[in-house]
């Protein structure tokens, strides 16, 4: 039996071991705890879930693991040279950021590779390797690659060109309709330039409308970066080259921002052609001395002339429109002798069957004869056209009745 003693003289602390059964009990002792101290490691290192091996200079296993073992007995055994399972001469797997390499591990008992980052640790003649299971990291960047080849594809598709800016304000991403649209390099594209600079080079590209004041139009880009943010940039730009883009801004995960640029120049040719047809037919029609009024398809009065506002004595300023066809027809009937071709005309504006033509004619209660005419129109709506019969229109209407 061993005895502990300890002795404080002053500041000095001395510390004796007691053991009848050896004649240096310190160093007896010492030995025993690095031993002790020896299992316990080995068993640490033994239950890690992680492979880890020692191989000797010449390279092969000279200590593994109990998670090595079961590794090296999953693919048929250890290798018959000795060396490790796990091949680190394919270095087109090393990771560029971190000293380790990165194994892939065929196992006949599973479809899919095992990947493993493995690290080095030299010791003298002797190297120490411990590996990391990373299957799940490699499937994943595998379906990250695969998901953005597919995004990539798609976008390359698409008419409307795509810039995709990172969180550090970088173009991360492009389609090939971008370059048609904006006229940029690829080369400058691919150089990932930043948002300032991407900007830049389509003012010099006359692509961005021409600022009044460059130093105001900096301010309003970043401005225009923190709108995409949140989601509320959309301008149409009109260039000098006379094409006009539609720009719209929208945040994307991780801080990313997408701009898309849509060429809108022959949908706004074909409304301002519109408009202008649409102008000058009204402008044909406010210069009828035939009465014109239109009901949409809900039966609400939508257009009149000043013709019509002149026979139904219409006040222009006091004129309303969106009134109901049984407002407006019950107005008529005010005005006009009792004529029973007012309801059915109320039916024809609101039916749904299959409609066409009709005429009557009805008297003003100022004695005019008046001739109408009820058209339906495409899309639902229904013209009434009023002509006010002269001595020569109501003579025709006679002699043909």
């Amino acid at each position: 039996m061993a005895t502990l003693d300890v002795i404080r003289q002053g500041a000095v602390l001395t510390v004796r071991i007691n053991d009848r059964r050896s004649e240096n009990a310190g160093e007896a002792h010492a030995a025993l705890y690095r031993k002790d101290q020896t299992k316990t490691l080995a068993r640490a290192v033994d239950s890690a879930p992680y492979p880890v091996w020692m191989t000797d200079a010449d390279g092969r296993v000279a200590w593994s693991n109990r998670a090595y073992q079961q590794l090296e007995s999953a693919v048929g055994g250890a290798r018959a040279d000795g060396r490790p399972i796990l091949d680190l001469n394919d270095r087109s797997q090393n990771l560029a950021d971190r000293e380790q390499h990165r194994c892939r591990l065929k196992r006949p008992d599973q479809d899919q590779d095992q990947w493993f980052d493995v690290s080095e640790d030299q010791n003298g003649g002797h190297c120490i390797f411990h590996a990391t299971d990373v299957t799940a990291v490699v499937q994943a960047e595998a379906a990250q690659r695969t998901f953005v080849q597919t995004l990539t594809k798609t976008f390359a598709q698409l008419s409307i060109g795509l810039a995709i800016f990172d969180r550090n304000r970088q173009l991360a991403l492009f389609n090939p309709a971008l370059i048609d649209l904006t006229e940029l390099s690829a080369e400058f594209l691919s150089g990932r330039p930043s948002f300032l600079s991407f900007f830049d080079k389509l003012r010099d590209e006359k692509i961005l409308p021409e600022p009044r004041n460059y130093t105001s139009w900096r301010d309003q880009i970043l401005d225009l970066i923190a709108k995409a943010e949140d989601g509320r940039y959309q301008e149409t730009w009109t260039l000098t080259s006379g094409n006009t883009y539609r720009v719209t801004g929208r945040p994307h995960p991780n801080g990313a921002v997408a701009f898309l640029f849509e060429d809108i120049s022959a949908e706004v040719t074909l409304t301002r052609r519109f408009r202008e047809q649409l102008d000058l037919s009204q402008a044909v029609m406010e210069t009828l001395d035939d009465a014109i009024a239109v009901f949409s398809p809900q039966g609400m009065l939508s257009y009149t002339n000043p013709a019509y506002r002149k026979l139904w004595k219409v006040n222009e300023e006091a004129s309303a429109l969106d009134m109901s066809v049984s407002d407006v027809s019950r107005h008529w009937q005010d005005l006009s002798e009792p004529n029973p071709i007012w309801g059915d005309f109320r039916d024809f504006v609101v039916g749904f069957e299959e409609r066409t033509d009709w005429n009557a004619t009805i008297l003003m209660r100022d004695g005019r004869p008046v001739d109408c005419q009820f058209k339906p129109l495409q899309g639902g709506a229904t013209l009434a056209h009023f002509r006010v019969m002269t001595q020569t229109h109501l003579m025709s209407f006679q002699s043909a009745n």
